[in-house]
């Protein structure tokens, strides 16, 4: 077996949480983490849908998959293990390499639990590594550019779920205007700017050494995500602050990616103005923009 296999478990990685609930709780309990400016961190329900990682999909054994475990609702003693991460940004779908959001600094936090309509409150603090030699600012810095990063992240997933949901309902206004050439040919307009914004299918991994910088052309939404995926597993890669050089490309494709949502954003509105109005005014079911 290779060393660095793991040959027993390892202690929980992260906050052990203990709870106790007298009796089941009668709808879905919660669990939330604030800072020590009262801004919620993370939250977590017995009734979440949880990522379950296909083993198919991962290059390596599955003992060094976190996933996550579901928050019992059940009476009795239970044990949750905060990962010391904040929430993922609304659109980013979680992945073996992407498990949640950025890693938290290091200070006071409050926890709080609400079951059968009561909550209870308990602080919790997060200690520095003694083994680290990462000054607080370093940590700070560190902090800032991986949420910016997750933040940017998040839109421009969004962005490419938006696009998928939209090319799937072309797809079916295409067969329903069958014989209709002038929808048929707004139809195939606008799903050639959507996949000319979106990108390919698939996207190359630029794996530990991160993304290359971008080029001057149009910066598709999926290359977008790839790199900003590669700059944040960079960001996060050691404790210390990020090197002039990440900062650098961490500014080059935020460049990029303001100019590609611009360049979305006409595209929608496109959509909007243009092929929606056609579709109706030739009594066909518009599109949907969710």
């Amino acid at each position: 077996m290779p060393v660095d296999e793991p040959l027993a478990a390892n202690p929980p990685d992260g906050a052990v949480l203990d709870y106790y609930l007298k009796e089941k709780s009668s709808s879905p309990i919660q669990l939330e983490i604030f800072d020590s400016e009262g801004k919620l961190i993370r939250r977590f329900a017995s009734d979440d849908k949880l990522y379950r990682t296909d083993p198919n999909s991962v290059p390596f054994t599955m003992n060094w998959v976190p996933d996550l475990q579901p928050l019992s609702q059940e009476a009795g003693m239970h044990r949750f293990v905060w990962d010391l991460r904040a929430a993922l940004p609304e659109g980013v779908r979680r992945s073996y390499r992407m498990t949640a959001g950025p890693w938290i600094l290091p200070g006071d936090y409050t926890v709080k639990l609400t079951a059968n309509g009561k909550s209870s409150t308990r602080p919790l603090t997060v200690k520095m590594d003694p083994r680290s030699r990462a000054t607080p600012e370093a940590l700070q810095h560190q902090f800032a550019l991986a949420s910016q990063l997750s933040r940017s992240l998040g839109e421009v997933s969004a962005a490419l779920q938006l696009a998928s949901d939209l090319r799937k309902q072309i797809e079916e206004r295409k067969r329903d205007a069958a014989g209709k050439t002038e929808i048929l040919a707004a139809l195939e307009d606008i799903n050639r700017k959507i996949e000319r914004a979106a990108g390919p299918d698939t996207e190359a991994d630029f794996g530990l050494l991160g993304p290359a910088l971008p080029d001057k052309e149009h910066a598709p939404l999926r290359r977008l995500a790839t790199a900003l995926t590669g700059l944040l597993a960079v960001a996060e890669s050691a404790d210390v602050a990020p090197a002039s050089d990440l900062t650098a490309a961490a500014e080059r494709w935020d460049a990029a990616r303001k100019d590609t949502l611009a360049q979305w954003k006409n595209v929608l509105e496109q959509v909007r103005v243009e092929l929606i109005a056609k579709l109706q005014n030739a009594d066909r079911k518009p599109l949907v923009l969710k």
